[in-house]
């Protein structure tokens, strides 16, 4: 993979800070923490340009009523990621990338939407980067809550609402979804996988393989064939050791030196049009710990390197 430092975009960044799509509360705070943590100063020093969209509306979550609730917060999050979409689409109408700072992983849906629409006529590829396959539908969730669902409402599968934020565009083929660092998934999400032609790299297979093989059986087989790629880091992929600023922590996940080689190896691809890095919970964070490693994980996908 050759870097083209030269074709780079501007960064538009975009907080989404809610976390009605989980159980746990604290995701709404990683915008914030993100920021706080200098994302835009490293960002500069990086050699990158960036614009702060600022954050998303989101209603407190003790003010909606029981009839928004019912399901899950599906209306609210519905809207978030309305607004999401359009906020992401504005971006890229001005030929820059949009990054949306997380939040629950529900608010993917949103940029995954407004990349889909956007790029409606070109080949476009998913990399999920994640402990988990978020690949549920309403149907089969044991918990019913909608940030395990963004994968299956991308492919058309789930509450009608979300569904309809791509517009019936030609949305992303299961053969150009990824997934690395997969492990822990529930059972109908093994089913669904089994059944996809979705690319699946767990935690085993990082173990066995490393990344920079994985990488580039992914660039050979994927990025070659694709026009662009969304990336969405949920943080919580990451060894919890490391970082222990997320809400679901399950050991045995990505060393801080596997993230960055994933992510520098996804700059170096030149087809990086949009991205998210979500999950961020301040709440169960260490003296910001994990909000400074999101930051410099960050700015390894945007271009920075040791030299």
């Amino acid at each position: 993979m050759k870097k083209d430092t030269n074709s780079f975009k501007i960064i538009d960044i975009i907080g989404a800070p809610s976390d009605l799509g989980a159980n746990q509360r604290g995701a709404a705070m990683g915008p914030a923490a993100i920021r706080t943590a200098n994302l835009h100063e490293e960002l500069i020093q990086s050699g990158r340009k960036t614009n702060d969209l600022g954050d998303i509306y989101v209603p407190i979550r003790f003010t909606l009523d029981e009839s928004n609730t019912s399901y899950q917060h599906l209306y609210p999050i519905t809207k978030i990621c309305q607004d999401i979409k359009s906020k992401a689409l504005s971006s890229l109408n001005n030929n820059h990338l949009p990054l949306l700072l997380g939040g629950d992983h529900s608010l993917s849906i949103g940029s995954l939407a407004a990349t889909c629409e956007y790029h409606k006529n070109k080949e476009l590829g998913l990399l999920w980067i994640d402990t988990h396959a978020d690949i549920n539908t309403p149907e089969t969730s044991p918990s019913g809550n909608i940030h395990g669902m963004p994968i299956n409402t991308l492919l058309g599968n789930g509450y009608a609402s979300l569904i309809e934020l791509f517009n019936e565009q030609q949305v992303i083929k299961p053969e150009h979804i990824v997934f690395i660092g997969l492990r822990d998934i529930d059972k109908a999400e093994k089913k669904i996988l089994a059944q996809s032609n979705i690319k699946v790299y767990s935690m085993r297979d990082v173990d066995e393989l490393g990344i920079q093989y994985i990488m580039k059986q992914i660039h050979d087989q994927i990025f070659n064939n694709i026009d662009g790629i969304h990336l969405s880091f949920d943080l919580d992929v990451m060894d919890p050791l490391q970082v222990p600023g997320v809400s679901t922590p399950v050991s045995g996940g990505l060393t801080l030196r596997e993230a960055h080689l994933l992510l520098e190896m996804v700059y170096e691809s030149n087809k990086l049009v949009s991205a998210d890095f979500m999950e961020l919970n301040p709440m169960n964070d260490i003296k910001g710990q994990s909000a400074k490693t999101a930051v410099d994980l960050i700015c390894s996908l945007f271009g920075k390197t040791i030299f």
